[in-house]
């Protein structure tokens, strides 16, 4: 980050005074010669053992510094902006994580939750500006969960754009529109159609109403995409690269869910500007922390029910019923809220 040039280098990859002012901080207290061995890289691919890493110099295999991966700090997710320590044989040390702008996180929980021995965190994603939460006009659409996502998204500090794509399956998608304008009046919405060839070539992937999606991706921003296995994340991924770059696969048609073909996360940059990053598709995800975040509005809502115990279904008096019928509050809005409550009432 010496010159005018590496600056403008880290700036297309997400750089911000933010990372840099960390960065500088971390390498003041190096020796001067561990000062010339380090650089700032941003966590691009993600493997079991090892992290795929892009700076001023290009893109590099690394692994986590032994030191790190004992002393408890932060483990890289994809997005993430390291300090890359040089060594002697040409490989790459990753010796701390900076902090992070955004944090994309779900709360493991069931299963999972029970072999940690509590629900705990899972980042998806770091530093990431927008997420297109992706669904289709089939037996895919649920707005409850698609709630969670935008939940999900906005607790982590970016900003949730909803896609509903494969609209091609349906000659008017206007209902299905509608449906998404009732999760929130200020959510931005696109409606696409991209498709995936047999080819995979470029001009199979434009698709349709893909142009107000590319203009989100501006330079130094980065974007993902969340959403189920078989909506088109990847098909979506190589329609705004313009290339095969994601793995896609067919449909099933007893069910209308796909394969997970992408099982890896990878950023990638996009011509013309921008950062993309696709994540394997997720078949549900709440937020991290949802006891004390998201439902704030809702909580002091409910203190003006008539009951005390208020379920907000049939009770007269009901709030936040009440504030349902005004079209204040989304009918699928209230259904986590209920759904929360029940977990905490369980506990």
């Amino acid at each position: 980050m010496s010159s005018e040039l590496d600056l403008r280098a880290l700036e297309a990859l997400g750089w911000g005074p933010d990372f840099g002012d960390a960065y500088q901080t971390f390498r003041a207290a190096l020796s001067s010669g561990e000062q010339e061995r380090v650089t700032p890289v941003r966590v691009v691919g993600v493997q079991r053992q090892t992290f795929q890493v892009r700076g001023v110099d290009g893109e590099q295999e690394a692994r986590l510094a032994g030191a790190s991966r004992h002393s408890g700090a932060l483990t890289p997710a994809i997005g993430d902006w390291c300090v890359l320590e040089a060594a002697s044989d040409g490989s790459g040390r990753l010796l701390e994580v900076l902090p992070r702008r955004t944090t994309f996180a779900r709360a493991v929980g069931g299963e999972e939750g029970k072999r940690a021995g509590a629900v705990r965190q899972q980042v998806i994603a770091a530093n990431v500006d927008l997420v297109l939460i992706v669904t289709s006009p089939d037996l895919d659409f649920d707005l409850e969960r698609l709630e969670r996502y935008v939940l999900a998204v906005q607790h982590s500090g970016a900003r949730p754009v909803l896609v509903l794509n494969k609209a091609d399956l349906h000659a008017q998608a206007d209902w299905w529109v509608e449906q998404l304008r009732s999760l929130g009046p200020d959510l931005e919405i696109h409606v696409t159609s991209a498709q995936a060839s047999s080819e995979q070539n470029a001009e199979a992937q434009q698709g349709e109403g893909l142009d107000g999606v590319r203009a989100l991706l501006t330079p130094g921003v980065t974007l993902a995409l969340i959403g189920s296995s078989g909506v088109g994340k990847s098909t979506l991924t190589n329609a705004l690269l313009g290339r095969p770059a994601a793995p896609t696969g067919e449909v099933r048609a007893s069910d209308q869910q796909g394969r997970h073909t992408t099982t890896s996360r990878t950023l990638y940059a996009v011509p013309g500007g921008g950062l993309l990053i696709d994540n394997p598709g997720l078949r549900d995800i709440a937020v991290w922390d949802a006891d004390a975040a998201g439902f704030e509005d809702l909580e002091a809502l409910a203190t003006q029910c008539r009951f005390r115990k208020c379920t907000h279904t049939t009770e007269p008096g009901c709030a936040v019923q009440a504030a349902v019928r005004a079209g204040e509050v989304s009918a699928a809005r209230l259904a986590a809220f209920q759904k929360q409550s029940g977990r905490r009432g369980r506990r």
